[in-house]
């Protein structure tokens, strides 16, 4: 009798032999590559990874999955119980590294999928790029996304990057405003993070919040982002000092109307992108070795978002140093910002941490409980009450999965 066919231990990789199977329609032949790879692998993860003993343990490393990925795995069919099952032992993991005290969190794994994904399809597109049929066919396509040509620059010849940003500057020039919107990324999270943005309370407000250090730092990146707009018009040295690391300027270009405005923001950043990549001395096997694109500051977005997290968390400790009576003042902690205080201030994290595994206990036994009367009422025939309790595990964790608001 034929033994029966065993199921994968992994989500599938795509076919990729040569540049030819990424030029195959306009815009960034990487960013397509990167997002069907993604897409794959939550669906992986819905079909049978959930259920993998090693992911989980994974997860309870990374405190599950980062927001964006948080986010796409809620909106997927079926996600309530199956981020019952999945929240019930990562919250348990949780616990227990919060109760130990260690101050570290693990890489998400769905990043470090499409992060290898990415790169895998860059790596193969650069090499096509030798042959003079593939680089037509790429210039006729439009060529890469302004991220995509920032990380090339540390990678390939100058004659290649060079290539690179002359069909990045045709694009520009010829394509309409509707048609190059794709040159900003295509992360697949940013619309959701402007729509979470746009629903933070009002300054003073006594809504209730996941986390405060979350709520700061949306509310720094809601507020730099709105004046970005402006600022990148305003002359060449404004625009050549803010460059946006990939994640904000696809929310810069969501936020962006598909006019002038769309097209100042990304022929500014390109100028930059373009501008800050300078060969380095020395070679690789013959070949002239690139450092990556010089960022001066960094992403101005960024910079706030730390700013006001920093901030947010030192407001924290204070309170947490101060008597039990006085707690109420000082706004929630998700597990994430509990492990993070430990840079800031190492007393006032062992408090957080006792609060947070006290939480984490009530909501693994919650989650529990939810799966149990959802198995009983499946097999009884019975209609069963839709779980709750993973919306709160998943704010619990990263209270920037819903905006830092409370889990909807």
């Amino acid at each position: 009798m034929p033994a029966a066919t065993p199921v994968p231990r992994g989500p599938s990789v795509l076919t990729l032999y040569s540049a030819s199977d990424l030029l195959t329609a306009p815009g960034c032949p990487v960013c397509r590559y990167a997002a069907e790879a993604s897409d794959r692998y939550l669906g992986w993860f819905a079909l049978e990874g959930h259920a993998q003993p090693g992911l989980l343990a994974t997860l309870g490393r990374s405190l599950g999955t980062c927001a964006a990925h948080s986010r796409r795995l809620i909106g997927q069919p079926g996600a309530a119980v199956r981020l019952t099952v999945v929240y019930r032992y990562v919250v348990t993991a949780v616990r227990e590294r919060l109760a130990g005290g260690i101050a570290s969190v693990a890489a998400c794994p769905a990043c470090e999928h499409d992060n290898a994904a990415a790169g895998r399809a860059l790596e193969t597109l650069l090499d096509g790029l030798d042959d003079s049929s593939a680089a037509e066919r790429c210039r006729d396509l439009g060529g890469v996304c302004i991220p995509h040509l920032a990380v090339a620059s540390g990678r390939a010849h100058r004659r290649v990057i060079a290539w690179l940003s002359e069909t990045m500057r045709e694009t520009l020039a010829d394509a309409g405003p509707g048609q190059i919107g794709w040159l900003a990324g295509t992360e697949q999270d940013a619309q959701a993070r402007t729509a979470l943005r746009a629903s933070i309370p009002a300054a003073g407000s006594q809504v209730a919040t996941a986390c405060g250090p979350c709520l700061a730092a949306v509310v720094a990146e809601r507020d730099s982002l709105a004046r970005l707009p402006i600022r990148v018009r305003e002359s060449p040295d404004d625009r050549a000092a803010a460059v946006l690391c990939p994640g904000h300027l696809a929310d810069a270009a969501a936020l962006a109307a598909p006019t002038r405005g769309l097209r100042d923001l990304l022929t500014g950043q390109a100028a930059a992108t373009m501008a800050r990549t300078r060969p380095s001395i020395g070679s690789i096997r013959g070949r002239p070795a690139w450092r990556r694109p010089d960022r001066g500051t960094g992403c101005p977005v960024c910079r706030a978002r730390r700013e006001a997290e920093r901030e947010a968390l030192v407001r924290a400790s204070r309170v947490l140093r101060e008597p039990p009576a006085h707690e109420r003042r000082s706004r929630p902690l998700c597990a994430r910002h509990c492990i993070v205080l430990r840079g800031v201030d190492e007393r006032a994290a062992v408090v957080a941490a006792l609060g947070a595994a006290a939480t984490a206990g009530l909501l693994a036994a919650e989650l529990a409980e939810e799966f149990e009367r959802t198995t009983w009422a499946r097999r009884a025939g019975a209609p069963a009450t839709e779980p709750t309790a993973w919306r709160a595990a998943a704010a619990f964790l990263d209270g920037s999965v819903f905006g830092a608001s409370p889990p909807s």
